[in-house]
């Protein structure tokens, strides 16, 4: 990956990332029951996303940030998903 289309394509899973975690932060604020599993995963995942950019950054082979690029969707995807509220309901609860 070149300069530009690295930030390119990283602004743009933060810009998707930021809307569905927005919806997630909504839908947790007007239910019932606000769950703290939620609010943390929803920060965290900003946290995930930081530290994958500057991984990426921290090298120019494009083989590498090819890599850590598919990495990090594969891991915020995850989380967002549900393993960061069952990893704070497993170690932080």
């Amino acid at each position: 990956m070149r300069g530009k289309l690295f930030h390119i394509l990283n602004i743009t899973v933060l810009v998707f990332m930021s809307g569905v975690n927005l919806l997630g932060w909504f839908g947790n604020a007007m239910s019932q029951v606000t769950y703290s599993s939620i609010n943390f995963a929803i920060t965290t995942t900003y946290v995930w996303w930081g530290a994958f950019y500057l991984i990426q950054y921290s090298r120019k082979e494009s083989a590498w940030r090819v890599v850590w690029f598919l990495i990090s969707i594969g891991v915020l995807f995850y989380w967002m998903a549900g393993g960061g509220a069952s990893f704070y309901n497993a170690f932080v609860e």
